[in-house]
């Protein structure tokens, strides 16, 4: 990449401080993983551009790209049992969003989100169904407040529920199949579904 093209990936005026818009424009990315649910096309295709910006600010900067190796962690396995799994995604997602909210640069950056989308994708899986749910879902990227769905389990368990597949069997708990429903909408069209 040349000076030139770098420039256009990471545009500048000659009084701003290299490092420091660097450091400015990767807390936005931050904000960006943090705030946004987790598509996976669409955290891909931002990864890139983050990607991109390395480069450019590297090649500006005259310093080398710091090279993170990414290697993934094996497939994680959440709990067959809703409640235990719901547990294990925000302990997860926590861990996870705290990793992103620390990257000091766009390589560990760039880890952290691939990390988080394995656990965004490995927890939708669990709630996977080709089954046909008959509830109108108005909003398939946007989570439910995690509040909302822990009352709707502790509901569910009460009425004799403990695993993913009475959510369907008992056809019970509207508010879960709804999230069965939007969850499985987004792994199919939007997430890593390679393996369902």
């Amino acid at each position: 990449m040349t000076k030139e093209e770098a420039k256009l990936f990471f545009p500048y005026n000659e009084e701003d401080v290299l490092s420091d818009l660097y450091d400015d424009r990767l807390f936005e990315y931050k904000q960006f993983f943090l705030a946004k649910t987790p598509i996976r096309k669409v955290f891909e295709a931002k990864l890139d551009k983050l990607n991109q910006l390395d480069k450019a600010y590297a090649v500006l900067s005259e310093t080398p790209v710091v090279q993170e190796e990414i290697v993934l962690p094996e497939q994680i396995v959440f709990s067959d049992e809703v409640l235990a799994a719901f547990n294990q995604w925000e302990q997860l997602k926590g861990t996870s969003k705290q990793k992103i909210a620390t990257s000091f640069d766009a390589a560990t950056l760039a880890k952290s989100v691939q990390e988080y989308l394995l656990v965004v994708d490995c927890y939708r899986k669990k709630w996977y169904t080709d089954q046909e749910i008959a509830i109108e879902v108005t909003q398939v990227s946007k989570d439910e407040d995690p509040m909302a769905v822990l009352e709707a389990i502790k509901a569910f368990n009460a009425a004799g529920g403990k695993k993913f597949d009475d959510i369907l069997k008992l056809n019970t708990n509207s508010f879960l199949l709804k999230e069965m429903k939007r969850l499985s909408l987004l792994i199919k069209n939007y997430g890593d579904g390679r393996s369902i």
